[in-house]
């Protein structure tokens, strides 16, 4: 649930200048509930309102609030018929919508250490009612994931951070969904996804990303090597990768 210092600066505004006349006790009393308990369905009102009612305007005026959230995503698709603009009176369906111009922000790749590793599940109807508290990780992996099922680009919002940050931090499940959405192993033909993988020792992800197309190189080794990740490193020359001079020289010296 969203909190009061969640709310965008606009929203805030609108609210404090309605509920500055006393005499609209309706309108106050709307005012004392949005500041008490923002629901997913007063978000959706303001980001449909700043989005001008079309749904990639709608989804991008969402993406960098904190208030961002599954319900919030689940209310833009349920109401998605009235998310066209109107003409001659009549709404109209739009030919594309472009979503796969927008790009996922990257605080959602963002894992935190001392949380546990998400889990790509699907909650059933009584799971949802019951509103389990969800760990970090998990509520930005569940973010990202119905924001990749909405058809947004598989590249975050700087080229491909998303699949580095995923890979960086070991991020499996969130790897694996990336992956299968079309995300490039190579991440530009430069394999940082992996070499990321091998410096911080995931040998999971390395294995994954390896299955669907990133190459094995000596400079993978080298990482490895000068990192001590030994499991890395044998499993790296179990499968032909051939150290460099100066990856012998670092072995010499262990």
């Amino acid at each position: 649930m969203a909190k009061l210092t969640d709310l965008p600066y606009e929203l805030l505004t609108q609210l404090l200048i309605i509920s500055a006349n006393e005499s609209l006790v309706t309108v106050c009393r709307w005012t004392y509930i949005c500041l008490r308990q923002t629901t997913p369905r007063i978000c959706y009102k303001f980001v449909r309102q700043k989005g001008m009612w079309e749904k990639t305007q709608v989804i991008a005026s969402a993406l960098p609030y904190k208030f961002l959230s599954v319900e919030l995503l689940d209310q833009i698709i349920k109401n998605e018929a009235e998310l066209v603009p109107k003409h001659n009176g009549k709404r109209k369906r739009l030919k594309s919508d472009n979503l796969g111009d927008l790009k996922i922000p990257n605080r959602l790749f963002h894992f935190d250490p001392d949380g546990k590793m998400p889990v790509n599940i699907k909650l059933s109807k009584k799971q949802k009612r019951a509103n389990i508290q969800k760990d970090s990780n998990q509520v930005r992996f569940d973010i990202v994931k119905c924001l990749l099922s909405m058809k947004l680009s598989v590249k975050g919002a700087r080229g491909n951070t998303g699949l580095l940050l995923s890979a960086k931090a070991g991020n499996l499940t969130l790897v694996r969904m990336l992956l299968k959405r079309g995300a490039d192993p190579q991440v530009g033909r430069d394999n940082k996804a992996l070499l990321m993988a091998v410096v911080y020792g995931h040998l999971p992800v390395i294995r994954r990303l390896v299955k669907t197309g990133a190459p094995l190189t000596s400079l993978a080794l080298r990482y490895a090597v000068q990192k001590k990740h030994y499991k890395i490193v044998a499993w790296l020359m179990k499968r032909g990768v051939a150290p460099d001079m100066m990856t012998i020289k670092l072995l010499d010296k262990l």
